[in-house]
């Protein structure tokens, strides 16, 4: 089983709800994530992921089981304060982070996909406070 992590900002307007990528050597564009280690929670593996691949830290808000298969996307929000300017991952594999706005050519996945779990209801998910 995997995590996905859909990372929003505290610090947003109103009108705009950017969402963090990373851009993974091998596959393109993607949203953080990774597999899930044995014994581990969902919401701590999650986290471990957005920390390994973006250095940032977050709270687990919110997860849903049922939007992708084989998989557990879990909402995380984060201090960090959105900006233009990608930065260097920790992750050797993954080549840069960036807040986005709309999603980035070569993407991982069909855009479709990605437009699925952005726009989940997550009043209807299980909530956290993790």
């Amino acid at each position: 089983m995997f995590v996905v992590c859909l990372v929003y900002s505290k610090n947003t307007k109103d009108d705009e709800k950017p969402w963090i990528m990373v851009l993974n050597k091998d596959r393109g564009w993607e949203l953080p994530g990774g597999q899930i280690t044995e014994n581990e929670d969902f919401d701590v593996a999650a986290l471990r992921e957005l920390y390994e691949e973006t250095g940032l830290l977050g709270t687990a808000v919110g997860y849903d089981e049922n939007i992708i298969e084989g998989g557990v996307v879990v909402l995380i929000e984060v201090e960090s304060t959105p900006s233009p300017e990608p930065w260097d991952s920790p992750d050797p594999s993954i080549l840069e982070v960036g807040w986005c706005l709309e999603a980035p050519t070569r993407l991982a996945w069909e855009e479709k996909e990605l437009e699925k779990i952005r726009d989940h209801d997550w009043s209807s998910s299980k909530t956290l406070g993790s």
